[in-house]
């Protein structure tokens, strides 16, 4: 495509800089012509165009899948986020969902961990699968 993009250029410019009149301008126009005429060429433009069809068709079959798997991968990162900024700001206030705070929460259960989370058993590690830098704020992830 670069090659095709540069050899246009460098036609345009001889068009444009030529002051040999108008007999290197015939002999190019009828060398292009007679080009753009040849069967080969036109069945190479016509499989290109065939090709190009059908690979548009299949983007658009597959367009409803490809979208369904975007707007649930965008929802299972937007609960992700939304989880995390619920559980810092838990352990921001010092209170969790029951009313109590972390600290008495888990020393009461002796679990040792300084964070607590409304749906996490005593004897429960916390999730380190969610990647990233390995800690939180100044809270490494696992215990």
């Amino acid at each position: 495509m670069k090659k095709v993009i540069f050899l246009l250029g460098l036609v345009l410019g001889f068009f444009a800089g030529s002051r040999m009149g108008r007999g290197p301008y015939e002999s190019l126009e009828s060398t292009a012509r007679q080009i753009a005429d040849d069967p080969t060429v036109q069945q190479k433009a016509a499989d290109a165009k065939d090709s190009a069809e059908a690979l548009a068709q299949r983007a658009k079959d597959r367009a409803p899948e490809v979208a369904d798997s975007v707007k649930g991968a965008a929802a299972g990162a937007a609960t992700a986020v939304k989880d995390r900024a619920t559980h810092r700001a838990d352990d921001a206030s010092g209170d969790d969902e029951g009313g109590e705070s972390a600290k008495a929460s888990s020393s009461a259960s002796g679990s040792g961990s300084t964070s607590a989370t409304p749906d996490s058993s005593a004897g429960s590690t916390p999730d380190t699968t969610s990647g990233g830098d390995g800690e939180v704020g100044d809270k490494p992830l696992s215990a």
